[in-house]
């Protein structure tokens, strides 16, 4: 085992690689290595590029209920594959699957072939906190339309970008998580984008069945999602006395007693909006850890 000593240059530590390493794969200055962080925390060095091998799964189903399929393709569809098979024993009605909003986006480049579903992924993300703030904006924007100029085109396509931005973080953070790949968040960064995305996506659920009667509920909302949206453009800098003007905000949305559907409607977004803050607040509080050890 060689030992070295780790160097440091402002934010950046290395530790220079054995000379006979490099003479006997021909590493230069301007060579390119590979670097893997591997399960046990050790990383891996290689000479040029290594691709890892691709993921790809065959799976078998003997089922004709709508919602496990989708269900099944979900989580197909957020892992960390390249492709996936799904062979059904039973005959599926592919006409009914596809008009379902929740799975649109996760077979968007889906082939479908008799009895046979197959996936091929080309889909690489490697900032889920910037799908963060388009999941943000679009609710806002979704809400501003229920208040404003009412389109139900327009919102239900607002709602298709959030399921498929949520979607889309889901299978990013996985990734990450479980290849370690090199992406611009540390995991606890992750950890928090992931859950703000599915409190934004419940949100959204909620906010559409709402109607134009509603608008005075809405506003409210809207002025929450206002601050929330202009907080998680750079969540490095969020800070507890912000987040604490947020939740201000979002404990004067009216909290109505539970009376039908609709009133029960307007207790799940103000919960959500709760929650929204609590994630933030806890965010806020990593970026005073952050700072207090530099």
């Amino acid at each position: 085992m060689d030992i070295r000593h780790v160097q440091r240059t402002g934010n950046m530590y290395y530790v220079y690689m054995p000379t006979s390493w490099c003479k006997r794969y021909g590493i230069t200055e301007e060579s390119t290595v590979s670097v893997i962080v591997n399960d046990d925390s050790s990383l891996t060095i290689s000479p040029g590029m290594q691709e890892r091998k691709k993921k790809e799964i065959k799976l078998t189903l003997n089922e004709d209920n709508q919602d496990i399929i989708i269900k099944l393709i979900i989580a197909c569809y957020i892992n960390p594959v390249t492709s996936f098979n799904i062979k059904f024993e039973n005959k599926v009605d592919f006409g009914k699957l596809l008009s379902q909003k929740k799975v649109i986006s996760a077979l968007e480049f889906v082939e479908l072939d008799g009895t046979t579903l197959t996936y091929e992924s080309s889909i690489s993300v490697n900032d889920p906190t910037s799908l963060l703030r388009t999941m943000a904006k679009k609710l806002y924007n979704l809400i501003n339309v229920m208040t404003s100029n009412y389109n139900s085109e327009l919102i239900e396509k607002y709602e298709e970008e959030i399921d498929r931005s949520k979607l889309l973080i889901d299978k990013a953070v996985t990734e990450a998580l479980t290849f370690h790949e090199l992406v611009k968040q540390k995991t606890i960064d992750l950890h928090y984008t992931a859950l703000i995305s599915h409190e934004i996506e419940r949100l959204a659920d909620s906010v559409i069945l709402l109607e134009k009667e509603d608008a005075a509920f809405l506003k409210q909302t809207l002025e929450s999602m206002d601050m929330i949206k202009s907080a998680l453009e750079d969540p490095k800098l969020l800070n507890y006395k912000q987040v604490i003007e947020i939740t201000r905000k979002v404990l004067q949305v009216k909290k109505t007693p539970i009376q039908d559907i609709k009133s029960y409607l307007k207790r799940r977004i103000r919960v959500h909006l709760e929650n929204i803050c609590d994630i933030l607040l806890d965010w806020s509080i990593l970026n005073e850890v952050k700072d207090e050890g530099k």
